[in-house]
Order: C-alpha cells, then structure tokens, then sequence
C-alpha cells in the first residue's frame, strides 16, 4: 500500500515538474521570439506572424549602448565576490563545525538571524562607511558586500563539515598534516556538492543583484547589467525592443553556467558527500 502512494506521488511530482518546465521553457523561447522583433512589430502586432525577424536590437545594444562594458563589470563582479564568498564561508563554516568551544551555537543562531534580516535595513551606515574610505562607485564596494553575504551557505556547509567523521581528521593528524593542510588537501575537497550547490545558487543572486550595485556604481563606465535592463524599463514603451534582448542576454549566461555544471553538482550529490 505504501509503495502504491509513493509511486502515485513520484508520478504526481514528475507531472508538476514537467509542467513547471514547459512553462519556463515557453517563456524563454517567447522572450527570445520577441527580442528579434522591431519596437512597431511587437506593440502593434503582439500575437501575429512578425514582419521581419533580426538580430538588430543585439548589434544597437553593443554599438550604441556597449553592453560589452556592462557585460564586463557584470563577470568581474560576479567572480570576485564568489571567489570571497566561499573563501571566508568554508573557513568560517569548518571552524563552527569541526570544534566544540563557548558561543558556538550563539554564533550558529547569529548566521540563521543574518538570512533574515537584508542588507537594506542597515545600508546608510554601510553607505556612509564606503564613502568614508572611498569605496563608492567602485567594484571593491559591490564586491564587499556581496561576498561577505555568507549567512547561508555558512549554514550549509557548518551542517556539512558537522557531519564528517572525527576518524577522517584524526587519521591526518597522525599523518603530519596541519590544520591548513587538513582544511584545504582534505575537507573543503569532500565539501564539493555543496560548494557547488552554493555556488550556484549565490551566482544567479550575485548576477541578478541590483540593490546594490544601484547605490554604489553611480558611473555609467561602472553599471552591471540588471542596471542595463532598468535604464530601458523605465521607458518600456519606449524601448521595450531593446529590453527584451538585454533581458535576453542577461539570462543566457546564468543558462550557460548551469549546462556546464549541472552534471558535476547531480554526479556530487549521486555519489555522497563522503567517499570512500
């Protein structure tokens, strides 16, 4: 009886995944239909078959607006902060995990209260600060403050490390091995899925960000992409061509990352955190 309900809700949820599916596919392939279409072809004819379909909303983007640059400040920042965000969450992760001392679970509840509390509520005096060491309306203050977002892959990978065997580290510890070498030849490696798990998910947040890169990168030479996208929202009528292909060429880097990663994080998670 009990393997009668979990096929009919295996069944169920592969149905609702499929469903789910087609619509993000349906609306990806309408937003690309429609970013090869003129500003006239899309407001005056919505649902019809298009005069004319083209890449020229693409090629204004980068010869009118250089979406080259904004591309460019978009990946600095992206790398920059990922590689800061899993550098500090790791070791903070594996210091709460792998040792027993006072404030421990007091520091534990302090990353938990971080994933509901956002930056905004504390961003004037964060501003200020930035202004004060003359960070602002540069990439070092972005990247600050999105790398150091770390409340939950510290949680994340602090139940991970949590659960490794103690025979793991003692067998290096009589091997010779430092803390150092333990943490980085051992540990992080058997962290791998969710690292990648992390990684992907702070990417689409990091790259999609638009908070904070509006408040800090005040220069055009400086903008990410999703403040790209705003300056031709805020006259969609207007622009509404050139908006959908830069929405266009936001998300197909995220769709990127995700094909080429995807069959490392699913063979991580098949095969366990631990291996032998």
């Amino acid at each position: 009886m009990m393997q009668k309900h979990k096929g009919i809700s295996e069944k169920v949820i592969n149905i609702l995944m499929w469903i789910y599916t087609t619509v993000i596919v349906g609306i990806l392939g309408y937003l690309l239909y429609n970013s090869l279409r003129s500003r006239s072809d899309i407001l005056s004819n919505t649902l019809g078959i298009p005069e004319e379909i083209s890449l020229n909303n693409f090629i204004r983007l980068f010869v009118n607006d250089s979406f080259h640059k904004y591309f460019f400040n978009s990946v600095i920042i992206l790398i920059a902060s990922l590689f800061l965000l899993i550098f500090l969450s790791s070791m903070v992760a594996y210091g709460l995990g792998r040792y027993k001392f006072k404030f421990n679970s007091q520091l534990r509840v302090f990353f938990l209260l971080g994933m509901m509390f956002p930056v905004q509520l504390g961003i004037v005096p964060i501003f200020v600060f930035m202004q004060d060491i003359h960070l602002v309306d540069t990439y070092f203050s972005v990247i600050l403050l999105l790398g150091t977002a770390i409340s939950m892959p510290v949680l994340l990978l602090t139940n991970f490390f949590t659960k490794l065997p103690n025979e793991l580290y003692e067998a290096a510890v009589l091997d010779g091995a430092g803390e150092w070498k333990i943490f980085l030849k051992i540990m992080f490696p058997l962290a791998r899925p969710v690292v990648f798990s992390v990684g992907i998910v702070t990417s689409v947040q990091i790259w999609n960000q638009f908070f904070i890169p509006m408040l800090f990168l005040q220069s055009e030479a400086n903008k990410t992409i999703p403040l790209l996208i705003v300056k031709y929202t805020k006259q969609l009528f207007n622009n509404i061509d050139l908006a959908l292909a830069v929405s266009v060429l936001s998300t197909v880097p995220i769709l990127i990352v995700f094909f080429i990663f995807s069959k490392t994080i699913l063979e991580s998670f098949a095969s366990g955190g631990i291996k032998g």
